[in-house]
C-alpha cells in the first residue's frame, strides 16, 4: 500500500511540473483556468490512494450508495421481478358452459321425437338425468321417495300439452319433476354467490310447472 501511494505522489508532483512549465511559463502571466480545473481532476484521482496532508479524505471517497436508493433503481429499470397476476375467471361464462348443454340435453329427451309419451329413457339417458340433473332438484329426496324404478317422458298433468320428465317410484307412483328446478339447483349449490344474479339474467319467467 506505501509503494502504491509513493508512486501516486511522485504521478501528482509529474503532473504538477509539467502544468507550471507549459501553462505559466512567468509570473506575470494568468494562469488558464481549465488548466487548473484538469490539475484538479488529477489530485483527486491520485488521491483514492492515499490523501496529501491538507486534504479533507472524506471529500475524497468514492460515494456509496445506500440499499434504498439501488432499490430506487432496480424498480425504475423494471428489474424487479413481477407481481403474479391474479387468475380472472369469467364466472357467468362458466356456469354457461355447464348449464347450456345440460338445458339441450334435457330439451332433446322432451322435443326431439325420440322418446313418446309414456316412454321410458334408456339406460345411458337414464344416468345421466340421475347424476347431472335430479340430485340438484330442491325436493329431490321427496321425489324419489321410496326409491326409483325408472324416468320416463309423459305429459303434465296438470298442462296437457306439455312433456315433462317423470320419476316412476318402486312401489310404481310417478310424480313430474322440472329439469329448469334441477338446473337452478345446480347453480345455486356450485356457485352460490353468482346464482341468483345470473338466474335473474339469464332464465326468463316459466309457466308455473317451470318454476
Amino acid at each position: 500500500m506505501a509503494s502504491v501511494t509513493v508512486h501516486s505522489l511522485s504521478l501528482f508532483h509529474l503532473c504538477k511540473r509539467s502544468f507550471l512549465q507549459h501553462v505559466v511559463p512567468s509570473s506575470s502571466s494568468t494562469p488558464n483556468l481549465s488548466a487548473v480545473a484538469a490539475l484538479r481532476v488529477v489530485g483527486v484521482k491520485v488521491s483514492r490512494y492515499g490523501s496529501a496532508s491538507g486534504d479533507d479524505p472524506d471529500s475524497l471517497r468514492r460515494p456509496v450508495v445506500s440499499p434504498v436508493v439501488e432499490e430506487e433503481v432496480i424498480s425504475m429499470h423494471g428489474e424487479e421481478e413481477p407481481e403474479e397476476e391474479a387468475e380472472f375467471v369469467d364466472w357467468e361464462d362458466q356456469i354457461l358452459e355447464e348449464t347450456v348443454p345440460l338445458a339441450g340435453f334435457a330439451r332433446m329427451l322432451l322435443h326431439s321425437g325420440e322418446y313418446d309419451v309414456g316412454d321410458r329413457l334408456t339406460p345411458e339417458h337414464e344416468k345421466t338425468v340421475l347424476e347431472k340433473l335430479l340430485i340438484y332438484h330442491p325436493e329431490s329426496e321427496w321425489k324419489i321417495g321410496c326409491g326409483i324404478d325408472y324416468i320416463k317422458v309423459d305429459l303434465h298433468p296438470e298442462f296437457l300439452d306439455s312433456r315433462c320428465l317423470f320419476i316412476v317410484r318402486k312401489d310404481g307412483e310417478s310424480i313430474d319433476f322440472s329439469f329448469w328446478k334441477c338446473i337452478k339447483g345446480l347453480i345455486r349449490k356450485k356457485y352460490p354467490i353468482y346464482a341468483d344474479s345470473f338466474i335473474l339474467r339469464h332464465f326468463r319467467r316459466k309457466r308455473q310447472m317451470d318454476e
